[in-house]
């Protein structure tokens, strides 16, 4: 039986320097206030939305993920030019965590926005004791970004280290942070009901990222192993082909991006669908709100439980 796992997601693209900072600003206008770069996607958005209009927002470039990656000189150079830097945690910018402004000569306020969230273990790892070589932050999903609640609350969070750097602007800050947050509950509310009546509370993805989604929404998600391989085996292709069968699998959540000789494969193999549930790592690059991008996600995987 396959066995529940967490799949890495590739690294992302490096920028050459704080002007090639992904993100839709507008190279030609010049912002006053603070310069802040954040790490990927998710918090891009939600310090956006904090900041308002207040600074200059941009991130070091994420349009293929954040699990692998590690930042180039030129990202580090970024992120010491500015004047906040904000990452998501530890557990998943490992890097982030390594950064020593002093040894830079830098003034770089570097934040950490999840540090209050209740973070939970990854299924499977609960009773894995800490020992030798082993650091206790990896047993942990950081994935709270799928989670409105959680992305609610991460903004509050962002809210307070935004006005704790710039005090003169620490009601706007708050004020934002606290709209987000109330916008993200009644997404949450919105949904809780539509999956409670859902017929089934099962779903299958090729990235377990939705843990935090799975305990909202009084869900369950399995992961399974092969699925995010070129070209699996053919007893990887068995293996998903048993799991499928045991569990009567419909539809396997896949990321953008997935091969097509993976997706032949697999459909050729188990008869299952294909869909994509994007995990929002990577920077959709449209022009919608991180929570509209987010119901986006959550109306994909009620629609299919239904």
């Amino acid at each position: 039986m396959i066995k529940v796992i967490i799949r890495i997601c590739a690294g992302l693209l490096a920028c050459l320097s704080l002007a090639a900072c992904s993100q839709q600003s507008n190279p030609g206008q010049v912002q006053s206030g603070l310069k802040i770069v954040t790490s990927f996607y998710p918090i891009y958005s939600l310090v956006k939305e904090v900041s308002g209009d207040k600074n200059d927002v941009r991130m070091i470039g994420s349009r293929q993920g954040i699990h692998s990656y590690e930042p180039s000189a030129a990202d580090i150079k970024a992120i010491y030019d500015a004047d906040v830097f904000v990452y998501h945690s530890k557990i998943l910018e490992s890097w982030a965590g390594r950064l020593d402004p002093n040894l830079q000569g830098s003034s770089v306020k570097v934040l950490e926005a999840s540090t209050r969230l209740p973070l939970t273990k990854v299924p499977g790892l609960e009773d894995m004791e800490v020992g030798q070589g082993i650091d206790e932050a990896s047993l942990y999903d950081p994935h709270t970004w799928l989670d409105p609640v959680l992305v609610g609350q991460e903004a509050l969070e962002i809210g307070e280290l935004l006005a704790d750097t710039d005090p003169a602007n620490a009601d706007y800050y708050r004020k934002n942070a606290a709209k987000l947050d109330k916008a993200a509950q009644a997404l949450a509310d919105k949904y809780s009901p539509i999956f409670a009546k859902a017929s089934s509370k099962t779903f299958v993805t090729q990235h377990t990222a939705f843990s935090y989604t799975a305990q909202r929404f009084g869900l369950q998600q399995l992961g399974i192993a092969g699925v995010s391989e070129e070209e699996p085996s053919p007893r990887q292709l068995a293996e998903i082909k048993e799991f499928v069968d045991s569990y009567k699998v419909q539809t396997i959540f896949t990321e953008k991006g997935t091969s097509d000789k993976l997706a032949k494969a697999l459909a050729s193999s188990t008869g299952v669908d294909l869909k994509v549930l994007d995990p929002l790592e990577a920077d959709p690059e449209n022009q919608l709100t991180y929570l509209e991008n987010l119901e986006q996600v959550l109306e994909i995987l009620a629609q299919e439980l239904k």
